[in-house]
This record gives structure tokens, C-alpha cells and sequence, in this order.
């Protein structure tokens, strides 16, 4: 399933050339030589391409607004901590990352397999991830990671960084994506959007990826 969704995502635009020969022929029936063989095609184009261009901008404008309201990453104050808890539902799986690509010696989440367990996750000698249960959080910052869904085409992903024994806020920072909106099923992975780009603005992405670290480490 993954492999043809992956196909369907790089070849979606081609039902918009099939769509344009569908209604060529049907022009082209219909108009007789009243028009030539150029014209009909630059009309079919037309009557396919104009209405997908014209629904995916304006989806798209929404999503834009979306990322002006959002901002840039925001760091107010930063710490040192070599652990923090971690408030995210993957922090079983992609919250290892911050052990191995950012340098923090530990973080603790919620236990997946206990709802009421909680868990402490760190690096041994050997640099292999162990679990060890614990009675409750203990850690004095805590890295919130949550998904919402502002429009039905965007979808936010907001990281914040926050002092559990005073409540501040230290940092915040989101990343957007758009999956194409309503013309999704026609372009594909070609009508996507993400903001920040991580190709168009590496440096924004990187502020956003590595809030974590740039705030207490």
C-alpha cells in the first residue's frame, strides 16, 4: 500500500492530462472544425487546468495565513537540563531522537503500555535506549509536542518548552503542512506545501526541528 501511494503521489498530475484529452475529444465532437486542432487543445487545457489552479490557490492562501499567524520559532529564555519530560504521543518511538541526534542523556513519558505508568528513557554504556519505570515525573522541564488541525487541508505540529515548577513558557515553534486541499487527488505530492520549507528555508526548519536542544542544552 505504501509503494502505490507513493506512485499515486508522483503520478497524480497525469489524470489531469487524461482529463484534458477526455475533453478535448469531447470539444472536438461537439465543435465539429469550428475550432482547430490547436485551439480545441488550449480550450481543454483550459477548462481543466483553470478551475484545479484557481480551488488550489485559494486553499492554499488559507494555509499561508495559517503560517503568518503561526510566526517564526520564539525562544524567551533558556535553560540547562540534561533530560526534560517528554509530553508527545511518539515519544516511544521518534522521541528517541533527542537522545541520539540532540544530547540529551535522558527524557520520561508517559508509559504506552501502563495509561497511569509513567517512564524514563536513556542511553547505557553501550548507547542501546533502556526503559525504566517510575513513580512520576521528576524532570524540571517539560517538551510538549501536539498535532491539530486548523483547516481541513492543514494540519499544525507545535513544540513548546516550558517550566514545569513555575509554569513560563520558554519556547514555542510550529511547522505546517498543507496536503493539497481539495485538488490533492489530481496533483499529488505536487500540490503540497510546508512552512518552514525545509529545502526554501533550511534555517527556519532547523530552528523548529531543534527547539528542544536550543533551549536547554
Amino acid at each position: 500500500m505504501m509503494l502505490l501511494g507513493m506512485i499515486w503521489a508522483a503520478l497524480a498530475p497525469l489524470l489531469l492530462v487524461l482529463a484534458i484529452a477526455l475533453v478535448r475529444r469531447l470539444l472536438q465532437a461537439r465543435l465539429g472544425t469550428r475550432l482547430g486542432p490547436g485551439q480545441v487543445l488550449i480550450a481543454a487545457a483550459g477548462l481543466v487546468l483553470l478551475p484545479v489552479a484557481a480551488v488550489w490557490g485559494w486553499q492554499r492562501s488559507e494555509f499561508q495565513a495559517v503560517c503568518r499567524g503561526e510566526g517564526a520559532a520564539v525562544i524567551d529564555a533558556k535553560a540547562k537540563a540534561d533530560g526534560f519530560l517528554l509530553a508527545s504521543s511518539t515519544a516511544n518511538s521518534f522521541g528517541t531522537r533527542y537522545l541520539y541526534d540532540d544530547g540529551f542523556s535522558w527524557f520520561e513519558a508517559r508509559d504506552i503500555y501502563r495509561r497511569d505508568g509513567w517512564v524514563r528513557y536513556e542511553r547505557d554504556a553501550a548507547g542501546a535506549i533502556k526503559t525504566t519505570p517510575i513513580d512520576k515525573p521528576t524532570a524540571r522541564y517539560e517538551v510538549g509536542e501536539s498535532h491539530s488541525r486548523p483547516l481541513g487541508h492543514t494540519s499544525l505540529m507545535t513544540t513548546t518548552v516550558r517550566d514545569r515548577e513555575t509554569g513560563r513558557l520558554l519556547a514555542r515553534a510550529s511547522s505546517a503542512h498543507f496536503d493539497g486541499g481539495a485538488t490533492k487527488w489530481v496533483l499529488g505530492a505536487w500540490g503540497n506545501a510546508s512552512c518552514p520549507n525545509p529545502m526554501w528555508d533550511s534555517g527556519g526548519f532547523r530552528r523548529f526541528y531543534n527547539l528542544a536542544r536550543d533551549t536547554l542544552r
